[in-house]
This record gives C-alpha cells, structure tokens and sequence, in this order.
C-alpha cells in the first residue's frame, strides 16, 4: 500500500469515528440512566448483560444513528411494521439522552 493509500485510509477512519467522538458525555451518562430505568434490558443486551428477547444493543451505534433511534424509539412500527417493541415513553429529554447513549454503542 502507498503513503498515499495510508493518508487516505486513516483520514476516512477519522472521519467516520468522529461522530461517535462528538457525543456529549453528559447526555450519554443520561441515556445511560433512562436505559436502566426504563428497564431496557429485561428485553435487550449490552454486552453480556440484559434478556435476549429483542435484538442485542451493544454495537448498534455502528449501523444507527441517534437521529434514527429518536424516530425507532418514539414510533418502532412506523420504521418497522413486525417490531414487538413498545413505544418509547418517557420525555423528549429522556428519548434524546437515551438515543445518544445507544447511538454511543460501538
């Protein structure tokens, strides 16, 4: 591979970790707490923690954004007509800190 190629792959991967990097910390440890309190793991997994019922969370900041889990989230037959998911219910503070924590997961 040339210097080139190199220069041009560690700039695409820079720029596509920067949005995970640009998450607020604070808004994170939020989501990190509604998670817990809206008992997200009794259907979901985070790691090797949580119930196998629905899909499993731990790298779905890979494939989503917090954008599209906001709108999952708030409506998950409108983005998925078979999902099993309930609603999201809680504040629209409480869905964007949860959706920055899952958009978190890498």
């Amino acid at each position: 591979m040339s210097s080139k190629q190199v220069n041009s792959l560690v700039g695409m991967m820079l720029f596509t970790t920067s949005v995970v990097w640009a998450q607020d910390p604070a808004l994170v440890a939020k989501g990190r707490q509604v998670y817990a309190e809206k008992q997200c793991s009794r259907c979901h997994m985070i790691g090797d923690e949580g119930a196998k019922v629905g899909p499993n969370l731990t790298r779905v900041g890979f494939t989503r954004d917090a954008e599209w889990l906001k709108r999952f989230l708030k409506d998950p037959k409108s983005v998925n007509p078979r999902s099993k998911m309930m609603a999201f219910e809680g504040t629209e503070q409480e869905l964007g800190a949860l959706a920055a924590f899952l958009a978190s997961l890498y």
